[in-house]
């Protein structure tokens, strides 16, 4: 087409003649045909014939590898020796093993003198047999009775039951937890020593799980034994006189405990060292804190969880068991991962309605760990006849990886609010606090009786 100016118009979108004497068909045709080489395949790697090794080698073939039995199969005579992996020959039968070479040599001596006949002066010889070696062989023997399965357990039973568990058992077997690589890899993020993780094990396998918890326990606590060789090794050194608690209301005390949501019954679940090997600390102001193995109740009918030292828990149960947790009920808040002891709360009761400072009660729980080990300290070295000794554990990551609370966790928290039925009144409980930036000003604890 061409404009009236003489020029011709090009259009942009027209195809190209190529192929325009072919039709669609044939120019399909074309196209696979130029992608033939896509769909083949490679030629390079192919499989070697014959039966191939474990190791992708080429098999041993006597027909083809042995020059004596390829030169047979021709037609033709060779006076060389045969292949070591061939079959036909005789020293190595197609074995290069040099155990079983050995042993095909021990057995055709063997099978020589096994086939080769008695001399007549062998036959029926009392050679060997003596006065001495007829006595010995006639001789009445005693066969010791082997003990029945029974007997074995009652045996096992007797000495665990006169096994003593003083201060010296305890330390031994501490010191042989505590050195094993393994039981210090697993617990490098624990919250509690590693002797004390060591003692809580020792306990739970030597007491709680054969129910001697009323004969070794005082009420619920139970507290790390002296003992001579605690000198020799300063973990069990650190440890000694501090509390383990074991907070079970339905073992310990007895008791029926429901449900404080739908008051169904509260059956014991397991308790947080069972799987987790996880020690609830208590802080106190007098010492190192104490460390708990709490049990974890479940509700028959609505399901619900709770821990035995829970306030809900505490504030239900009567007050002589009650009193056996070193916790008031109003300070045994939930979702914590850790309580202050009757202690340091009746403490914090005294000064923060004349001060109001929550940072010098918190630096008042430090320093209560702080002179703990430094009273370990002297006591270990100063011990005598004692050469050789290791190096005492520091306070921080190894006596103590677990801290107080800080001024502003102790008061700076949202309300806290327990409520105790007791008949058809209830006492309701609340801590009010107040902040600024470094210290936390509170106000005595609210008690409001309602009918």
């Amino acid at each position: 087409m061409e404009q009236p100016n003489g020029r011709a118009v090009i259009n942009p979108y027209a195809r190209t003649t190529a192929g325009a004497q072919m039709g669609p068909q044939s120019q399909r045709c074309l196209t696979l045909q130029q992608r033939t080489h896509l769909f083949q395949g490679s030629s390079n790697n192919k499989r070697k014939a014959g039966q191939l090794t474990l190791f992708g080698g080429r098999a041993f073939e006597s027909e083809k590898n042995c020059v004596v039995c390829k030169a047979r199969l021709a037609g033709r005579i060779s006076h060389k020796g045969h292949h070591p992996l061939c079959t036909n020959n005789r020293r190595t039968k197609g074995v290069v093993s040099a155990v079983t070479l050995e042993q095909n040599k021990t057995d055709k001596a063997l099978e020589k003198l096994f086939q080769t006949p008695l001399t007549a002066e062998e036959k029926a010889s009392s050679m060997h047999t003596t006065k001495e070696a007829v006595e010995t062989f006639f001789a009445k023997r005693t066969i010791p009775d082997r003990p029945t399965e029974i007997d074995t357990t009652k045996m096992a039973t007797k000495m665990n039951e006169n096994e003593t568990l003083d201060g010296e058992h305890f330390c031994q077997e501490v010191t042989k937890i505590v050195n094993k690589p393994s039981f210090v890899n697993e617990h490098t993020k624990s919250r509690a020593p590693l002797a004390m993780l060591a003692f809580a094990t020792v306990v739970v396998e030597k007491i709680i799980n054969k129910k001697k918890i009323h004969q070794h326990f005082d009420g619920m606590t139970f507290q790390v034994p002296p003992s001579k060789e605690m000198y020799s090794n300063p973990h069990c050194h650190s440890v000694v006189g501090q509390q383990l608690l074991y907070v079970d209301w339905i073992k310990v005390c007895g008791l029926a405990v429901s449900c404080p949501g739908c008051r169904s019954a509260l059956a014991n679940d397991r308790t947080n060292f069972s799987k987790n090997k996880i020690l609830f600390p208590i802080f106190h102001i007098n010492g190192p804190p104490s460390w708990a193995i709490v049990q974890s109740m479940t509700c028959t009918r609505c399901h619900s969880r709770y821990a035995a030292n829970n306030g809900r828990i505490l504030v239900q149960i009567p007050q002589y068991a009650a009193l056996a947790y070193p916790v008031e009920s109003k300070h045994a808040l939930t979702n914590k991962n850790s309580h202050l002891g009757r202690s340091a709360t009746d403490m914090l009761d005294l000064l923060m309605p004349t001060y109001g400072n929550g940072e010098f009660c918190s630096r008042l729980l430090y320093n209560a760990i702080n002179r703990a080990h430094l009273r370990r300290v002297p006591s270990y070295y100063s011990y005598p006849n004692l050469n050789q000794k290791r190096d005492y554990i520091n306070k921080n990551g190894e006596y103590m990886r677990a801290f107080p609370p800080l001024g502003d966790a102790i008061f700076m928290t949202k309300p806290q609010t327990a409520t105790i039925h007791l008949g058809q009144s209830a006492i309701m409980t609340g801590i009010h606090g107040k902040s600024n930036r470094l210290s936390a000003k509170g106000c005595m604890p609210k008690t409001t009786h309602m009918r």
